[in-house]
């Protein structure tokens, strides 16, 4: 495909590297365009830091963001919000796992295990 746009943003950067690798097949050049509102700033941002790239950006005139606070603490509770912000469910089963060996250890007795 010639050129790629995102209207929405994807939630994970492995899915915004896939959408934008539709550009650019077979050695052939491609564009990639991405439509960034104040309320996913931050989220295109992370997507940035976890693909470790800096993406220029063109502000269109009459389309300026205005007011990021405001547009980001509009979302309604509970949406999800950004994928990264929240521990995820491995991340918590790691951590159970981590807390109840070192409980275990703590308990029992020296030489047996």
């Amino acid at each position: 495909m010639p050129v790629v746009v995102n209207y929405d943003l994807p939630r994970s950067a492995v899915d915004y590297t896939h959408r934008i690798g539709r550009t650019g097949r077979a050695g052939e050049g491609g564009v990639a365009v991405s439509f960034v509102s104040a309320a996913s700033e931050a989220h295109f941002r992370l997507l940035e830091k976890r693909n470790r790239v800096d993406v220029p950006r063109e502000q269109v005139e009459g389309f300026e963001m205005q007011d990021v606070g405001a547009a980001r603490d509009s979302a309604p509770p509970g949406t999800g919000g950004i994928k990264g912000k929240r521990k995820s469910k491995k991340d918590k089963l790691r951590e159970a796992a981590t807390a109840h060996a070192a409980l275990r250890s703590a308990t029992t007795p020296a030489g047996r295990g």
